[in-house]
């Protein structure tokens, strides 16, 4: 008897499945958000206790929110917390290799040394789509993060987005969920789904500005990019090293615009 046609990627072409399911992936990512909040609001009670407590608990708020210094500081360490804490309980649950699992092997297909490079590609060409629809480079409410000549504060930013956050959301995502769903739904679904639910994660990063919805759809269009790249190469280093460099990218261009252009 002839085997049904399949429109899913062919046998030989799927990962394995990961030892986990969706479940504790969206539990990870629930985890995460938990942390994000306590953490964070215990850290701003804690400045404004240290630094603020002459300034009404609103004002503070919204100082420390405008410091690049607190804010990349403060978030770079609940990231670190995620990751590490997350790491710890995989190595309880996982019972083979963990790097296999997660996919932290040699990327197939796409050598990770081009990275860096398809990664100034994206990021450029989406300045040029920023610059050609009106909207600003730099979204207004990161701005005052990186504004002033302050390399504390351009050091802390570095820290959360260049070396802490990309791999925590890779992990999350790319790691986690992605291998989990394409089991489910397919490799290519899964691609979708995973950005779309990577962009609406960053509404925390982009959420009350007016330009929100457009750095959304830009975000989607990343995460496509980082969860193709993913998909394609069955690796997790590609993405990491794409969103750091990208990360890298924003972040120099961000100080160089707001302080010496």
């Amino acid at each position: 008897m002839c085997p049904a046609p399949s429109s899913s990627t062919p046998a030989e072409e799927l990962e394995p499945a990961p030892p986990w399911g969706i479940g504790l992936a969206l539990t990870a990512l629930a985890y995460f958000l938990m942390v994000q909040f306590m953490l964070g609001a215990l850290l701003l009670l804690v400045y404004w206790i240290l630094f603020a407590l002459d300034q009404p608990l609103e004002a503070a708020l919204q100082q420390a929110a405008e410091s690049g210094r607190f804010m990349g500081l403060s978030s770079g360490l609940v990231y670190l917390f995620t990751l590490l804490t997350l790491f710890a309980g995989l190595r309880l649950w996982v019972r083979t290799s963990l790097a296999q699992a997660l996919r932290l092997v040699r990327p197939a297909r796409v050598p990770l040394w081009a990275v860096p490079f398809l990664a100034l590609g994206l990021a450029i060409a989406l300045d040029a789509v920023a610059i050609a629809t009106g909207r600003p480079v730099i979204p207004e409410n990161l701005a005052p993060l990186f504004r002033g000549r302050d390399p504390l504060g351009w050091a802390a930013m570095g820290f959360l987005a260049v070396l802490v956050g990309p791999p925590t959301e890779e992990l999350l995502f790319r790691g986690l969920l992605y291998p989990a769903l394409a089991v489910r739904v397919g490799p290519m679904f899964a691609v979708y789904l995973v950005s779309l639910i990577f962009a609406l994660f960053h509404l925390l990063t982009y959420g009350g500005t007016a330009d929100q919805w457009f750095w959304i759809a830009q975000v989607f269009l990343v995460g496509l990019v980082l969860t193709g790249l993913r998909a394609r190469t069955r690796s997790l280093w590609p993405p990491i090293v794409m969103h750091m460099t990208l990360n890298l990218y924003a972040t120099v261009e961000y100080i160089f615009l707001l302080n010496f252009g």
